[in-house]
Order: structure tokens, then C-alpha cells, then sequence
């Protein structure tokens, strides 16, 4: 857990780096890329993700592996076509977009599709240690590139920021693809077999994991096409600040899904009123600090409204919890719930956010996640109480 807060400060300090040299502009188009390419890979790709890790590593067969390489292979590919025309419709829109950036849009979304796939498929492969580093890894190249890439000065800030991504990602999952197929090698009468079968266990897993992952971008995705195009770079920036904590409900989630993984038990979520209390301080802190260092790092051109802060930490809160809990209700058998559930997330996050930021602007974005998170919670409870090894 503390390679893995340190690379989330890595990955805050770059984008506070990059935002910085781009300005609210280029930082506001970069940011739709990016949101859309992670949109993009947890829905096409997190059904097979979890249909990979959520089953114990002694049931995965070998062609299950390569099978599911096969198809990230394939779904990355679709994904940068998708996120293409996703940025033509944003340019027709918002702000004319250079030919240029639609092909590093293309490069840079398939490759960071293939490499969030990989890392998924290490830890389901039980290289636990291996992906952490990988990750640690991804990100210090990413600073060394875009460090390189902006001193020689020979492409625009943007396309340097891209470039350095792409680099890192081509690496990573290279050395990560390597790994796998040395340890599960091709067997290429068995490759359609393989590929059919998870693909046919995902179906299960499809709509709890594109949940787990949409809701955390799509405020961003709905914010840059409905507000004017100044408001998503600010609303990036502070998010980013702000969603920096939840490396911890993270790291908890995929810890319990770990050790359901290993047929390990995993112990409930229960907050005492001491606890509580710290989270509450600590989220009170993090709003002061969060604005405070917008305001001087940034300028005030940058800074948000107190509310909306207020209003990010508490969702940042919910969230967290909310993940927990349904990480141990899909453990204890409540998959099949848990899928109802997460359609559920996913009809009322896009509706709810479209509205409130239609009628209240940025800050209907976390007021109508707060809504979701405090009803789907309390769903996810009422389904925890019908299990009895959960009692």
C-alpha cells in the first residue's frame, strides 16, 4: 500500500506539472482525451478484467490468459477509434483541434487500454509485487519523458505530454505482455477456446465492473461537453487534488478482492465514531488545502467555489465506503446483486449529473454523485443482511 500511495503522489505531482504548462485551454483538451480513453477501456475491458481476477489462479487455464490478451488486443484497437470520433464530435463543439492530436488521441488510447488491461491480468496471474512496480515505474517514466520531451522544445506542450504516456505505456506493457506469455505460453489450437471462455464469464462481471470505473470519470466527460470549456481544467485540477486520498479505499478494495482471490476470508466494513471523526477531520483539511494551494500554485483564475470542494471531499467519502462494501458483497457470493446494483449506478450517475449540471452548473456534478452513492449504499446493505455468512 506504500508503493502504491507513493506512486499516487507521482501521478499528482505530473499532472500538477502538466497542468501547469498547458493553461486552462490545452489543459481542458487533454483532459476530455484522457477521461474519454478511461471511459472507453472500463467499458469494453473491466467485464473481462474481473471475470480474470475474481477467479482463484489455480482455476484460470493457460489459454484463458492468452485468450484474454487476445481480445485486449482487440478491444484497445476499438477503443482509439472510438475515443477519435469521440474528439472530432468535441472539436465540431467546443474548440477546433489540430489533425496532429487525433493520431497521438489514437496511440495514446490504445496503449493505456492494453496496459491498464495488462496490469490486471498480472494480478490475477499473482504477481502482485510485479504489478506494483510496474506501476511505481509507469509513472517515473512519464516524468523523465515529459521532462525530456518539453526541454527539446520540438513538439507542441500537448503532444509532448501525450508522447511521454505513450512511451511509458509502450514499455510497461511490453515487459508486462512478456511476463505473461512466458509464464502461459501460445497454444494456438486452444487460443479460441480460451478467448470464447472469458469472454463468456465476463458477461457476469460486466456491468459491477464498468460501474466501478465509469462513475469516476463521467462527471468529467458530461461537465467538458455541457459547461463551457474553461470549467473541465478546473474542475480536473481540483478533483485530482481532492480524489488524491483514495489510494486508501482503493488499496482496501483491491486487498479484500486479493484475498478472496487466494480463498483468504475478508472482514466487513464497520466505522466506529472515533473513526468517523478522523475521516471528517481529515476531509475538512484536505478542502482548506486543496483550495489554499490552487489559489497559490495556480492563480485565482483557477479556483472553484468553496461548495464544490466541500461537496467533492464528502462524494470522495461515500465513494469509498460504497467500494468497500460492494467489493465484499460481490466476495460473499452477491455478484448476481451486486450487478443490479451497478446498473442501477450507472442509469442514475449519467441522468442525475446531466441534469443537476445542466440546471446548477459545475457543482451539480458531486451533489448528484453524493444522491447516487447515499442510495446505492444503502441498497448495498439491505443485500449484505440476506447473506448469512455476512451476519
Amino acid at each position: 500500500m506504500s508503493t502504491r500511495g507513493f506512486s499516487s503522489v507521482l501521478a499528482l505531482l505530473l499532472a500538477l506539472s502538466y497542468t501547469k504548462i498547458l493553461g486552462i485551454d490545452k489543459r481542458s483538451i487533454l483532459t476530455f482525451i484522457m477521461v474519454s480513453a478511461l471511459i472507453l477501456t472500463v467499458t469494453l475491458t473491466s467485464g473481462l478484467s474481473l471475470a480474470l481476477r475474481n477467479k482463484p489462479k489455480k482455476d484460470i487455464k493457460n489459454e484463458e490468459f492468452v485468450g484474454y490478451l487476445v481480445l485486449l488486443s482487440i478491444l484497445s484497437l476499438c477503443a482509439g477509434g472510438i475515443n477519435c470520433l469521440l474528439l472530432l464530435f468535441y472539436s465540431n463543439i467546443k474548440s477546433d483541434i489540430p489533425a496532429p492530436i487525433f493520431v497521438v488521441c489514437f496511440v495514446y488510447t490504445v496503449l493505456a487500454c492494453a496496459n491498464l488491461g495488462i496490469q490486471d491480468a498480472l494480478l490475477a496471474a499473482g504477481n502482485v509485487k510485479t504489478a506494483v512496480i510496474f506501476d511505481l515505474l509507469t509513472i517515473l517514466i512519464q516524468i523523465v519523458s515529459l521532462l525530456f520531451f518539453v526541454n527539446i522544445a520540438q513538439t507542441s506542450l500537448m503532444v509532448s505530454v501525450f508522447i511521454s504516456f505513450i512511451f511509458s505505456y509502450s514499455l510497461i506493457s511490453f515487459a508486462s505482455a512478456t511476463i505473461l506469455l512466458v509464464a502461459y505460453p501460445i497454444q494456438s489450437s486452444l487460443l479460441n477456446v480460451g478467448a470464447r471462455s472469458i469472454l463468456m464469464q465476463s458477461k457476469k462481471q460486466v456491468l459491477f465492473g464498468i460501474a466501478s470505473g465509469l462513475v469516476d470519470r463521467v462527471d468529467r466527460f458530461l461537465i467538458g461537453l455541457i459547461l463551457p470549456i474553461a470549467f473541465l481544467a478546473k474542475y480536473a485540477l481540483l478533483s485530482s487534488i481532492i480524489s488524491f486520498a483514495r489510494f486508501l479505499p482503493d488499496s482496501a478494495a483491491k486487498i479484500s478482492l486479493l484475498a478472496h482471490h487466494s480463498g483468504e476470508k475478508t472482514r466487513g466494513v464497520s466505522y466506529s465514531p472515533r473513526q468517523m471523526l478522523y475521516i471528517l477531520a481529515a476531509g475538512a483539511l484536505l478542502v482548506t488545502a486543496s483550495q489554499g494551494f490552487i489559489y497559490i500554485a495556480f492563480g485565482n483564475a483557477w479556483v472553484l467555489p468553496l461548495y464544490v470542494a466541500v461537496l467533492l471531499v464528502c462524494q470522495e467519502i461515500l465513494r469509498g465506503n460504497y467500494q468497500m462494501k460492494a467489493t465484499e458483497l460481490v466476495a460473499l457470493g452477491g455478484a448476481h446483486a451486486m450487478s443490479r446494483i451497478s446498473g442501477l449506478l450507472i442509469l442514475l450517475s449519467l441522468s442525475l449529473i446531466t441534469i443537476f449540471v445542466f440546471i446548477l452548473g459545475v457543482w451539480g456534478a458531486p451533489l448528484a454523485m453524493l444522491a447516487v452513492y447515499c442510495l446505492l449504499t444503502f441498497l448495498v446493505d439491505l443485500e449484505m443482511k440476506k447473506i448469512p455468512s455476512a451476519n
